[in-house]
């Protein structure tokens, strides 16, 4: 192991490729799994936080998300994650396939939900670092702002939102709460 903390474990392999090609070192990040959720109100908006990112050196607007700990079920994990985040709970939760974040050089998993009807209940339960902004938004105006290349996204996050709407216009048509995301 090159290095190890409680976000991540970094170490180096000694690839052989199909081919035979010898890649070493092949340097692998071991990440927990993330978790995020497309968060829907009972009107439709589209629950979003915004927070600074280091690594972006700005506030970056996306979806309520997380890092799901060691032995944590993700079904368990986004809820908590969007309470925590946003004090929104509740709602019909929907499970929708996972991806890899980055199978090139991470070892972690995307878990993604799409939540129908989520409602404020509670007060935010910030971690110590950070500091959220939460908003509802129109979904299409959400969609319309990224495609358009006037706002800049996580890609995760895009490819959530992406594929929460998909699910939706293909299994939720008539669904009050998917009616706007189904639209986007």
């Amino acid at each position: 192991m090159a290095f190890s903390d409680r976000f991540i474990r970094h170490r180096m392999d000694r690839c052989v490729t199909e081919r035979g090609s010898v890649l070493d070192p092949y340097h692998v990040l071991e990440l927990n799994d993330w978790c995020m959720v497309v968060a829907l109100t009972g009107s439709g908006e589209l629950v979003l936080v915004e927070e600074y990112r280091h690594a972006a050196g700005e506030i970056v607007r996306g979806l309520p998300s997380g890092t799901v700990e060691a032995g944590e079920d993700p079904a368990l994990a986004m809820p908590r994650e969007l309470m925590e985040e946003t004090g929104y709970d509740g709602g019909e939760w929907i499970t929708l396939p996972p991806f890899w974040s980055n199978p090139a050089t991470a070892t972690n998993i995307c878990h993604v939900y799409l939540a129908l009807g989520v409602v404020p209940t509670g007060t935010q339960k910030l971690d110590p670092g950070e500091t959220i902004d939460v908003l509802t938004v129109d979904p299409a105006e959400a969609v319309a702002e990224i495609m358009s290349g006037r706002r800049k996204v996580n890609g995760l996050h895009l490819s959530a939102l992406l594929f929460a709407r998909e699910v939706a216009r293909r299994d939720l048509a008539g669904h009050p709460q998917a009616a706007r995301l189904i639209a986007a």
